[in-house]
């Protein structure tokens, strides 16, 4: 069963590029998104009990199942302390699904004290095989210093590593640090073929980022339809500046065919969406 953790406090952020409601004016920042390290499980199809008897006898993999089991309170009473005691088994056999999950335990202090040197180092012993999540979640640790020094400049290649292996998160987050020059010369082409990777899996806030460069013309050579047919998918995942950002183009007709009502309804819709 795949499954991601609960959104948490001080999980590792999702960087955002943004702009003041002014069109003309692109003004860049960093935002906050709690971006939770993901807790991963397949549905197996060996029973509870038979799960329980291989966890015991010492295999890696169904004592991470078991793990994951506790960790939903599928079939089991939920325990994250449970969770965390096999999680914990399997990760020091070396699997590394069970050295991530385990790390992100630590990171979101469930069913163990949060420790994020702990988390860290569980999270660098997946990254040492490679495990796309815990190249993330190490990467963006590096980049906030939490456990561990700042280090910009690693948390570029952590991210890199991530995004070459598939994960959205981190293709988002490395396309930022090159649109803004942390950790990475400033390359705008690279920033906006990094958004676009993660835009196609699906990240809002990398939809509404790659908006934002066909809108300015930066790194993409300008195309507002396009900027539109970006917010646009951002919107219908309920982004509140995506929402505004359309509506602005409703309203004057920019990149789209001018329709009062329509931006009416969007800055509406957006501003539910902040209050959310």
């Amino acid at each position: 069963m795949s499954t991601v953790i609960d959104r948490f406090l001080d999980a590792p952020m999702l960087l955002t590029r943004w702009t003041s409601t002014a069109l003309l004016c692109l003004c860049t920042s960093l935002s906050v998104a709690h971006a939770a390290p993901e807790i991963k499980g397949e549905r197996t199809s060996v029973s509870l009990a038979q799960t329980r008897i291989e966890a015991f006898r010492g295999s890696p993999e169904a004592q991470y199942n078991l793990a994951i089991l506790y960790y939903n309170g599928d079939g089991l009473v939920r325990n994250r302390t449970k969770a965390a005691e096999w999680f914990t088994k399997s990760a020091k056999q070396g699997l590394d699904r069970a050295q991530y999950n385990l790390g992100a335990l630590y990171f979101s202090g469930l069913g163990v004290n949060r420790d994020y040197k702990v988390a860290n180092t569980w999270f660098r012993l997946a990254a040492e095989q490679n495990y796309p999540p815990a190249l993330y979640a190490l990467g963006m640790s590096h980049y906030e210093g939490k456990g561990l020094s700042q280090d910009r400049r690693k948390a570029a290649e952590l991210l890199n590593r991530a995004a070459k292996r598939g994960s959205a998160l981190a293709q988002n987050n490395l396309g930022l640090m090159y649109d803004q020059g942390i950790g990475v010369p400033q390359d705008k082409g690279k920033a906006a073929d990094w958004y676009e990777e993660a835009a196609d899996q699906g990240v809002v806030e990398a939809q509404f980022n790659l908006a934002q460069m066909y809108y300015a013309g930066e790194g993409v050579r300008q195309n507002r339809r396009k900027a539109a047919r970006w917010f646009e998918r951002a919107a219908e995942q309920g982004y509140a500046k995506a929402m505004s950002r359309l509506g602005d183009m409703y309203l004057t007709g920019d990149g789209v065919e001018q329709d009062i009502d329509r931006a009416r309804t969007l800055y509406k819709q957006s501003g539910a969406a902040e209050q959310r």
